[in-house]
């Protein structure tokens, strides 16, 4: 990628939008950084394919990703402010330390992603897939609406929980140990089982295997 004329990078993003292959991707991220490095906006990256792509402290606020294949992609530190991801695919992607405040990330696939220290504070994520996802180590999810999503078997070890909505979020299997400002409003609202482990300020007595008692110890 030589031209570094807007028109040239732009031209070669949609010309190539669903090509795969590793050297196409990589000229794929050479173009979009050349953009951002020029001060030129990105273009809609909407449906486009960028597997195992390497944007790690990119900043992709605002930016159209709907629906875009981010598989097993480098995204550490990455910024998605207020960017629309809804239906993205970021199966297995490593996006430590991302920000996603006020991002649409709903019906988006997080599948076993490594999401540790993100910030999800107040994002759309209704409906969203982070089966065997890694959302620990302080990952904020306050004011997050996470209605409906999947997080069986997510590690939320000392998730910020705060004001999130968990309507309906499968919470099977999931390790919510340390978690931070969890109720038991947002657990009966939410699914949950005997395989959920919950944090020590936490008191759970299952009743049948559906129904149990909540107390949570204020001191």
């Amino acid at each position: 990628m030589t031209d570094f004329s807007e028109e040239t990078l732009v031209a070669f993003l949609e010309d190539h939008r669903e090509h795969t292959e590793a050297d196409t991707v990589l000229k794929k991220a050479e173009a979009i950084l050349k953009l951002l490095k020029h001060r030129l906006s990105l273009p809609s990256m909407a449906r486009m394919h960028l597997p195992r792509v390497d944007l790690c402290g990119v900043d992709m606020s605002y930016v159209d990703l709907c629906g875009a294949n981010l598989e097993g992609a480098l995204l550490v530190g990455t910024v998605f402010s207020q960017a629309d991801l809804m239906e993205t695919d970021l199966t297995r992607a490593n996006l430590g330390g991302a920000n996603f405040f006020d991002a649409d990330i709903s019906k988006a696939c997080f599948l076993e992603a490594n999401l540790a220290k993100v910030d999800f504070s107040e994002v759309n994520a209704a409906g969203a897939n982070f089966t065997g996802a890694d959302i620990g180590h302080a990952s904020t999810l306050m004011e997050g609406n996470f209605a409906g999503a999947d997080l069986s078997k997510t590690i939320l070890q000392g998730a910020k929980l705060q004001s999130a909505d968990l309507t309906g979020a499968n919470l099977k299997g999931a390790d919510l140990r340390g978690a931070e400002n969890l109720s038991c409003e947002q657990l009966r609202s939410a699914i949950i089982d005997t395989t959920t482990q919950l944090p020590a300020y936490m008191k759970i007595n299952w009743l049948n295997d559906s129904e149990y008692e909540c107390e949570v110890n204020e001191e």
